[in-house]
């Protein structure tokens, strides 16, 4: 099965205590739109109630409740609900990229087809059902049933519905590609409280400033100061909304030179000072969405 990249590169960041996100959401079809998009992680995106359209692989597919997807590594997709106006509760579930290689070194040389063995879909179909009553119900131990659910998951596929993948020769992509963004990706997520100059991660990652540029904004959909932005504006508003710290100082421990360049980002990016951000989301929060960034 060959790889299309004809779509963004997305960035996926795992919980430190679940091997991936699950994330559970409900809202009307228009906010669930998504661009084409493609990442290293598998997942899983499960219809509740509603419906949804996807596209997968340039094929178009409505799922409904009870319905879901398996979207492979590097597939590029995108979704919508199908009405505009009526709700849709679903399940998304991504998996670790560098998770699943801790455990199957040989990853990327297999696709997953869950349609191929039934047993297995309904298994999975479980499986996800319980994903959907923790995240409904959190307890305790929720996490842990999350995280038990999430490896059964990967079993079944990795055991029952593996499927070998056949190399793209006209692959738009360098064959180094995929380590050079993962290799700045984790360089930036280990350092954006300090200083980061293009020079200096280029250097890490053994490409030329103005390659690097280039490829990295062609890779991600974004240059590489409006990723080392976008990482230090989520991780200054964790800090101001869930730790209770000022703006200054959040911003200030998160890599902005002042709290003065951190407004100026944010308010390019959402369209508001960050106080006004704050309390919209304080007053609109989501229905659930269990995961660390």
């Amino acid at each position: 099965m060959a790889a299309n990249y004809k779509g963004k590169y997305e960035i996926v960041t795992a919980d430190d205590n679940l091997p991936g996100k699950v994330l559970l959401y409900e809202k009307p079809g228009r906010d669930c739109f998504t661009n084409k998009h493609w990442h290293k992680n598998l997942e899983i995106d499960y219809i509740i109630r509603g419906c949804m359209w996807t596209n997968l692989g340039g094929e178009d597919k409505d799922l409904y409740g009870g319905d879901y997807i398996l979207i492979n590594s590097e597939d590029v997709h995108q979704t919508c609900g199908k009405e505009p106006d009526e709700p849709v509760k679903y399940l998304v579930v991504l998996f670790s990229y560098n998770y699943i290689k801790s455990y199957f070194p040989d990853f990327d040389n297999y696709y997953f087809d869950v349609n191929k063995n039934e047993q297995t879909r309904a298994r999975v179909r479980d499986l996800l059902k319980a994903l959907v009553f923790e995240a409904e119900n959190p307890s305790e131990f929720s996490k842990l049933k999350m995280s038990c659910a999430m490896a059964q998951i990967l079993m079944n596929l990795f055991t029952k519905c593996r499927e070998p993948r056949e190399l793209d020769p006209d692959t738009v992509r360098s064959e180094n590609g995929p380590d050079y963004i993962a290799k700045a990706i984790d360089y930036i997520k280990d350092n954006y409280r300090e200083r980061i100059t293009l020079e200096e991660i280029s250097s890490f990652v053994g490409l030329t400033p103005t390659y690097f540029s280039r490829y990295f904004s062609a890779m991600t959909g974004k240059t590489f100061k409006n990723y080392l932005n976008s990482v230090r504006l989520e991780n200054t508003l964790i800090d101001i909304q869930q730790n209770g710290m000022s703006e200054t100082r959040a911003s200030l421990e998160n890599g902005f030179p002042s709290v003065k360049s951190f407004i100026t980002v944010f308010k390019g990016v959402y369209g508001c000072a960050p106080s006004e951000y704050v309390k919209i989301y304080q007053e609109e929060a989501p229905i659930t969405e269990i995961y660390k960034k």
